[in-house]
């Protein structure tokens, strides 16, 4: 587990145990999820400490890196739903391996939950950054 304390906004990234967390210049987290196997609820709840952390609990923009091989568990799919329910989320834009994933993603999501907040798949990680600083300033 990462340790809050010793997290510093400007330096490199905070490594748990299924993901490098980020946060940069434009204020943007970015989190790269690792290729770590089974993902539990204690993993979901130590990724958004972290990200809770850098961004000082304020309204942030986030990026998502997901792999092929990212798996959860049901109590973890629980646990990531409450958790974005209590999100302070301007924006997310999520990057998948192709492009036929993020289309799909796209057209699925529209008949799933509605968020408060833009969310986007891309399968390219300068147009999802992109579109994540375009929303920043609607």
């Amino acid at each position: 587990m990462a340790q809050l304390s010793d997290i510093n906004l400007n330096s490199n990234p905070v490594e748990t145990r299924v993901a490098r967390v980020f946060r940069d210049e434009a204020g943007v987290i970015s989190v790269t999820l690792k290729d770590c196997g089974l993902v539990d609820e204690f993993d979901i709840m130590d990724l958004n400490l972290v990200i809770r952390h850098l961004a000082q609990h304020k309204m942030a923009l986030k990026l998502l890196i997901i792999s092929d091989d990212f798996e959860m568990s049901k109590e973890a799919k629980l646990m990531a739903e409450k958790e974005d329910n209590i999100s302070k989320t301007i924006a997310r834009a999520i990057v998948v391996s192709n492009k036929l994933k993020a289309s799909l993603f796209n057209f699925f999501m529209q008949f799933g939950k509605t968020r408060n907040y833009p969310q986007q798949f891309f399968n390219n990680e300068t147009e999802a950054y992109d579109w994540l600083l375009q929303q920043r300033v609607k």
